[in-house]
């Protein structure tokens, strides 16, 4: 959960949920901080305050919130939110990266700016700082800053050095525990989408994100890539399954006719084999071999002839009994009708483009992975 959900109780909020959260008089603290709209005129300073709240805990600024401050003996003791002081309407999301962002060294992973806008146009922006898996950053003087209390302060070089040496730490585990093996998976995945598989175990791969501890420690963005890259993977399963059961129905309604046989009720259950034959030898074909040669549009005879040097000028179809048919005509009757039935399949297109997807995005992955 980010500091915006945290405070707000939503990803989005509007102008009253503003309003109402001032009313609440939450004292600033180490998550969270009131900034008049004109800080954004100091766009150096505002960019440690950035910096400062990355290196420590994270949290979240409010820059367009007045501040009513409670001192004692001349010293603020107290900061609470006063008022909304509106910004300019044509100030934007990008305007305000433009001028932070690139102060900031290195830059901080998932931070959000969230701008709000009142009936006029006129803006407010919510900055949600995550405590940064790069830290420490550098602000625009050159120096290393954290938050304290409701303000900011230098790091000592102790502070530095164990934010450094932690953090490469970690990056080290996360490569060694996550990174490395889940790049082992997802290539297998590729392997597998490219061959004929008709279901991608995901065990090996939940196996490795089942390390929880270290798996929290992972960019939130990439996370997000992960867990939207596991939920195509079982939607494809599930398009898998339908084609698989889709193509040995095309394939086996295709033969019964052919040979006169009844079509059955549950095509599922029934046991066909395939053998080739030649006057000199046989051999076996796989039914998943020629599931895949009716997805990308091969014909029995050219597969034969690549694989097996022609030797084979027979099919013979195994079911309760043995059905022998010339190769030439099981290709140019009953498989050139498979192919046609096929290619018409909308839900069996769609499967092959959304896997065709797939593989592009765990390419991605990967290379975003190899990144980190």
């Amino acid at each position: 959960m980010n500091f915006i959900q945290q405070f707000f109780g939503k990803k989005e909020p509007n102008q009253e949920d503003v309003k109402e959260f001032i009313q609440r008089k939450i004292e600033e603290n180490l998550n969270l901080d009131y900034k008049r709209f004109g800080a954004i005129d100091n766009s150096s300073k505002l960019a440690i305050h950035i910096s400062s709240f990355a290196n420590a805990d994270g949290g979240l600024i409010l820059l367009g919130i007045d501040q009513d401050e409670i001192t004692e003996n001349g010293k603020i003791i107290k900061i609470f939110p006063k008022e909304i002081t509106w910004g300019s309407s044509s100030y934007s999301k990008e305007t305000l990266e433009q001028k932070l962002l690139h102060r900031i060294k290195l830059g901080i992973p998932e931070l959000t700016i969230v701008p709000i806008r009142n009936e006029n146009k006129e803006v407010i922006f919510l900055i949600d700082i995550p405590k940064s898996s790069l830290a420490p950053h550098m602000g625009p003087d050159y120096r290393y800053h954290k938050r304290v209390n409701f303000g900011s302060q230098l790091m000592e070089h102790y502070e530095v050095q164990n934010l450094f040496r932690i953090n490469w730490t970690m990056k080290e585990k996360l490569v060694e525990k996550i990174y490395e093996p889940l790049s082992i998976e997802l290539g297998q995945y590729l392997k597998q989408l490219r061959g004929s598989t008709f279901y991608l175990p995901p065990y090996e791969l939940n196996k490795v994100l089942s390390n929880t501890y270290y798996t929290r420690q992972m960019p939130l963005e990439l996370s997000k890539q992960i867990d939207q890259l596991i939920q195509n993977i079982e939607d494809l399963n599930g398009q898998l399954t339908y084609t698989r059961i889709t193509l040995k129905k095309i394939l086996l309604k295709n033969i019964f006719e052919h040979l006169g046989l009844s079509q059955p009720k549950d095509y599922e259950s029934i046991d066909l084999r395939f053998r080739l034959i030649s006057d000199e030898s046989q051999g076996g074909i796989n039914i998943f071999d020629l599931f895949n040669l009716l997805l990308t549009n091969q014909t029995i005879k050219s597969y034969v002839n690549k694989h097996y040097q022609n030797r084979y000028s027979e099919i013979t179809i195994v079911y309760q009994q043995k059905y022998p048919i010339n190769l030439e005509m099981f290709n140019d009757i009953i498989w050139k009708q498979c192919l046609k039935e096929v290619a018409l399949a909308s839900k069996i297109n769609q499967m092959k483009k959304d896997r065709t997807s797939l593989v592009d995005e765990i390419e991605n992955l990967i290379d975003t992975i190899i990144e980190y």
